[in-house]
């Protein structure tokens, strides 16, 4: 009977250590982030390209690209690109003489590093974003305000680079992939060869402003005002 007993607790004992060091598996978070997310922007620029035509005014189209990337639970890496093009058609006044005219494209890429301090379910929440961003414009001119341009015609070819931060919210869809991000910020830079203002609200970055083509500091205000897209796992 002895015998029986201790087997019996050795069996036990055996048993207990078992579920002790057996690894527990890990469950799933409810707040789990997504590892991509894809997006555009913003509702200004997409604004303008519907409204512009209704009013008169020279066409005008931005195309935002944004990805999100996971890079821990609380910090994603944030890449985009936003191509611009706009046009003003060449005209003659009643005087004879040509107003300013031309095309403008150009290309801006920025990278970032998006941290959501305490973030909700598939990645929602407050974030703050450092970045930096690099442009190329290519502006071909013409009119009766270029002195000394061949033919009253003119190429020119500028960029910019800066340093900014943005703060946002992402609000996540229940059940969905879909998402929703207002999001504004700043950023201070330096900009080449442009014809642009000192202080320029990011939906002007393709138009044509500004006195003349210029070497300057330059502020950016990012008036993204609302991102928009969808989460990947």
């Amino acid at each position: 009977m002895t015998r029986i007993m201790v087997a019996v607790l050795l069996i036990a004992s055996a048993s207990h250590a078992r579920s002790v060091d057996a690894p527990v598996a890990p469950r799933a978070s409810g707040a789990e982030r997504a590892r991509f997310a894809l997006w555009t922007a913003s509702l200004m620029d997409y604004s303008l390209l519907l409204v512009m035509p209704v009013l008169g005014l020279p066409p005008s189209v931005t195309v935002p690209m944004g990805m999100n990337v996971r890079l821990s639970e609380a910090t994603d890496g944030v890449f985009e690109l936003r191509p611009m093009f706009s046009h003003v058609r060449c005209h003659h006044s009643h005087w004879g003489e040509k107003d300013r005219c031309g095309t403008m494209k150009a290309l801006r890429a920025t990278v970032g590093l998006a941290w959501t301090p305490v973030p909700g379910a598939r990645g929602g929440g407050f974030f703050l974003q450092p970045k930096l961003s690099g442009m190329v414009t290519h502006h071909a001119a013409g009119g009766t305000e270029l002195p000394g341009a061949p033919g009253g015609r003119r190429t020119e070819t500028g960029g910019q680079v800066s340093a900014g931060f943005d703060v946002g919210y992402r609000k996540t869809a229940s059940g969905s992939r879909s998402f929703l991000a207002p999001v504004l910020g700043v950023g201070v830079g330096y900009s080449l060869n442009q014809q642009r203002n000192r202080v320029d609200p990011g939906f002007f970055f393709a138009r044509q402003q500004g006195d003349g083509w210029k070497d300057q500091f330059i502020v950016d205000v990012n008036l993204d005002i609302l991102r928009f897209g969808a989460t990947f796992n």
